[in-house]
């Protein structure tokens, strides 16, 4: 028998007895989510107003940003199918069971490979749930609403379950349904995969040498299984990079450096502009590194994973890396322009290089605790199992604390919220179906409740290049129409008039803007309802 036999007889049945854990977790990401992000969650708007209209163009026709570029096609045609048949709120609630189920299973398997220990997910996930409300590093998360990434984190992790299990067609396909439905998520794991393969390779040509490691390198590479995992992967992750590429290379280049100038600086700068983090996160990550090198030191000595740990372990490190280099291609003086190869540099931070380690040094650190809070491990001689119980309980319970509401849609006090929802339906009953209304900055969840087009939404920026340039220059437009035309005490008829035909709006919902001297059709104590295609 091989040395390793028992283990993984051992692994192969906790992995047959691990529903009730499966379960557990998925209850506990399903419960944070709703918790964290009531729904509508934050980006859930953006998603499943944009499936709706791209199964059915009628619906919001005029939308400005639901007529742009579709570059999460594979979400809207696939999860984003339920708007069809039912609410965006159920659509929604659907979508987080499927969404967390799948990552609840691709957790569990994760974590009893590497911890052998059914209730390892359990407990990393509750430490996980606690780091990431702790803060993070560039705005990434993982639990909260549904939406294409949650998706594409989950086919991931089953991915790398699979190349930790030497299952390479398997890993090949969900890597390559990771990458369709999230192309920045998927590809980013996959090179920092490659790049901890690349590592392993070097180092086994290192202690065997080079010859003997190459050849069996060449052996692998004709492998068929291999070869139909390479296959699966390209022919899958296609359907996502595909619409993708059509969004990122659908300009010229002088309207991409537009688009990258207002998406990098102005419109994103909190998820890919390094210097725009907040000094605590860099504090933060950098003592949770410290702190995974350490535990990585303890796991190491006591682990039965061997060399499935190892390769996650280079995995993150690999992760670590692509986010330092993008914190060295954003360091530089501000305003951007004083940069040296400002433009350049520019290009590569819209490809979100800190998004990954943003998630993976968080996961690690869990993980490992999980694997010294486990039966057999380091601190079982110090806690007994029933600890273990309060332990996820505690961190489940004090994430939950620090994370009630902050992944919702807006920052109303609940009159504000009620009298928007209130307003909301009154449009979606009293106007008609090709009206284009103004709306307030906070309209993240107009076309979820209204179910009518948007001049522009500061929330809903699309992904192209065109669309972005056009999105900024609608917002630009609107602020400098706001500043030449108001008299003093309020925006005359004949101004309000010129901005419907200049623009095709027909009505102006306004909280604080105003007034104008336009009809008032609705009103209520914090929104008011202006019609101006009649004026």
């Amino acid at each position: 028998m091989r040395p390793n036999a028992s283990a993984d007889l051992e692994r192969q049945n906790l992995q047959r007895s691990t529903l009730l854990p499966v379960l557990c977790l998925w209850a506990g990401f399903l419960g944070f989510s709703i918790w964290h992000a009531p729904i509508p969650g934050v980006n859930e708007p953006h998603y499943l107003t944009k499936s709706l209209h791209a199964w059915n163009a009628d619906w919001c026709a005029g939308d400005f940003f639901l007529e742009s570029s579709n570059a999460h096609l594979v979400f809207y045609r696939t999860v984003g199918a339920l708007t069809l048949v039912t609410s965006f709120a159920t659509s929604a609630l659907i979508g987080r069971v499927l969404a967390y189920g799948l990552l609840a299973l691709a957790w569990q398997q994760l974590c009893t490979q590497l911890a052998n220990d059914r209730w390892s997910g359990c407990i990393s996930g509750a430490i996980f749930l606690l780091l990431a409300s702790i803060g993070n590093f560039s705005g990434e998360w993982l639990i909260g609403g549904v939406e294409a990434k949650v998706f594409a984190y989950g086919f991931v992790f089953s991915g790398l379950v699979s190349l930790l299990r030497h299952k390479y067609w398997p890993a090949g396909l969900m890597l390559g349904a990771g990458v369709a439905m999230h192309p920045l998520v998927g590809l980013w794991a996959v090179v920092a995969m490659s790049m901890a393969a690349a590592w392993t390779l070097l180092i086994d040509c290192w202690q065997s040498g080079s010859e003997q490691a190459i050849a069996v390198g060449r052996r692998f590479a004709v492998r068929q299984d291999v070869l139909v995992a390479v296959a699966l992967f390209a022919g899958v992750s296609a359907f996502g990079v595909w619409p993708a590429l059509m969004s990122v290379l659908s300009a010229d280049s002088n309207l991409s450096f537009q688009a990258n100038y207002i998406q990098v600086f102005y419109r994103l700068p909190h998820h890919l502009d390094p210097m725009k983090f907040k000094t605590a996160a860099y504090v933060g990550y950098a003592i949770l590194g410290g702190i995974a090198w350490l535990l990585n030191r303890l796991v190491r000595e006591r682990s039965a994973a061997g060399r499935p740990l190892e390769f996650l372990s280079k995995t993150i490190v690999c992760s670590a890396i692509i986010a330092a280099t993008g914190v060295l291609i954003g360091l530089g003086p501000r305003p951007p322009a004083e940069m040296p190869f400002y433009e350049f540099r520019m290009n590569l931070l819209k490809f979100y290089p800190f998004r990954m380690f943003d998630i993976a040094l968080p996961l690690l650190v869990s993980i490992q605790l999980a694997m010294l809070l486990s039966e057999r491990r380091l601190l079982s001689v110090i806690l007994p199992a029933r600890s273990r119980s309060v332990i996820v309980a505690v961190c489940f319970g004090a994430a939950l604390w620090l994370n009630a509401g902050r992944g919702s849609i807006d920052r109303m006090t609940d009159a504000q919220r009620a009298d928007w929802v209130d307003l909301c339906t009154w449009v979606k009953e009293n106007t008609p179906r090709e009206s284009l209304i103004l709306t307030p900055k906070e309209s993240r969840s107009f076309k979820w409740f209204a179910e009518r087009p948007e001049y522009v939404a500061f929330k809903d920026c699309p992904q192209d290049a065109a669309g972005i340039v056009e999105w900024n220059d609608r917002l630009k437009f609107l602020k400098k129409w706001g500043e030449q035309n108001w008299n003093g005490q309020s925006y005359s008829a004949a101004v309000t008039k010129k901005l419907h035909t200049t623009t095709g709006i027909t009505h102006l919902v306004s909280r604080r803007w105003g007034p104008f001297d336009a009809p008032v059709i609705y009103e209520n104590g914090s929104y008011r309802v202006y019609q101006i295609d009649e004026l």
